[in-house]
């Protein structure tokens, strides 16, 4: 079955949509030369804005028109994003997200740091200006989880903790954060009962851990993602395909994994003996089958809505954020 365009799916919400784009920009208004030409640049490098999109449609669910307090939110959010992204970048020296340098490249990391500082604050400053204190309080929370989600995979990464579980964590708190809040926003703001803002809530932690998946599974490809394949590794992060592969080979095989996994620093050649080692051992095909269990499980949930355009355009997110080429 093909994939629904993303095009497609964008226009069940298209007013929603530009509505977001005029106040997400308007919001980052500088004296600066160089805030004005970074504010350009990531808007280039911004990719899909899945999360408004996401916002939005759940909104939908509850409202034909989509009201300006969700707008406003999904600003917020999206900005709290757009900081940690470029902290992120500065943290592990990326050169390139989607295929493009990222501020840091350009601007080197100092101004990069001060650059996503000025984004944050300004996404507290309209969240404040919302006047919303249940919204105010989801998107603090959100700021905190998704900084402590980013320490704890480094920590997990700098001990080689390779299980499950505190990989899921890792990624409940790294990315599946503010899809749960980008669901609670949409939902809250648009009337729903406090029933439904807790399944759009699950929806959202599916979807976000299954897209977290689907980014992981990227590493272990020479696609065209933005980043080259294996950086995972190279920083020492062990994901669910690599996870799994070490929990099913021998003993033998996984003290020889583990060794090129904690040496000092990680050579090229041992990055691709790990992914061959991870796709050899069905990691890839493991972490595929979560990914789609998640997916049907939110599906399940999706379907709990009423049958409109708008439902089938979130069904169709869904199947998107799994079945991206990027």
């Amino acid at each position: 079955m093909s994939m629904t365009p993303l095009s497609s799916i964008q226009v069940t919400v298209e007013q929603f949509l530009k509505d977001f784009q005029r106040s997400y920009y308007s919001v980052l208004n500088s004296k600066s030369k160089w805030m004005t030409e970074a504010i350009r640049h990531l808007y280039d490098v911004s990719g899909k804005q899945l999360r408004p999109l996401f916002t939005g449609l759940i909104a939908s669910q509850f409202a034909e028109q989509v009201s300006k307090a969700v707008v406003e939110a999904a600003v917020v959010l999206e900005l709290v994003h757009t900081a940690t992204l470029i902290h992120d970048d500065v943290i592990d020296d990326s050169r390139l997200r989607r295929g493009m340098p990222t501020l840091n490249a350009v601007y080197h990391n100092n101004v990069s740091v001060l650059m996503g500082d000025y984004v944050l604050t300004s996404a507290f400053q309209k969240a404040v200006f919302l006047g919303d204190m249940k919204v105010l309080g989801i998107i603090a929370e959100v700021g905190k989880k998704l900084t402590e989600g980013e320490i704890c995979q480094y920590e997990t990464a700098d001990k080689r903790v390779v299980d499950e579980a505190t990989y899921l964590d890792v990624i409940m708190n790294k990315t599946a954060v503010l899809f749960m809040a980008c669901a609670e926003v949409g939902a809250r703001s648009s009337g729903a009962s406090e029933e439904e803002v807790e399944r759009c809530r699950k929806i959202g932690e599916l979807l976000g851990c299954a897209f977290q998946i689907r980014d992981d599974i990227f590493d272990y490809y020479g696609n065209n993602v933005g980043k080259p394949t294996g950086n995972d590794i190279r920083e020492g992060k062990v994901t669910l395909p690599l996870l799994h592969a070490l929990q099913v080979c021998t003993t033998e095989e996984r003290n020889e994994m583990m060794a090129l996994l904690e040496s000092e620093t990680i050579l090229q050649t041992s990055i691709e003996k790990l992914i061959l080692f991870a796709k050899r051992q069905g990691g890839i095909d493991y972490a595929e089958c979560k990914m789609d269990a998640m997916l049907d499980e939110a599906k399940a949930l999706i379907v709990q809505f009423a049958d409109t355009p708008r439902r089938r355009a979130l069904i169709d997110l869904a199947d998107y954020v799994c079945k991206r080429d990027k």
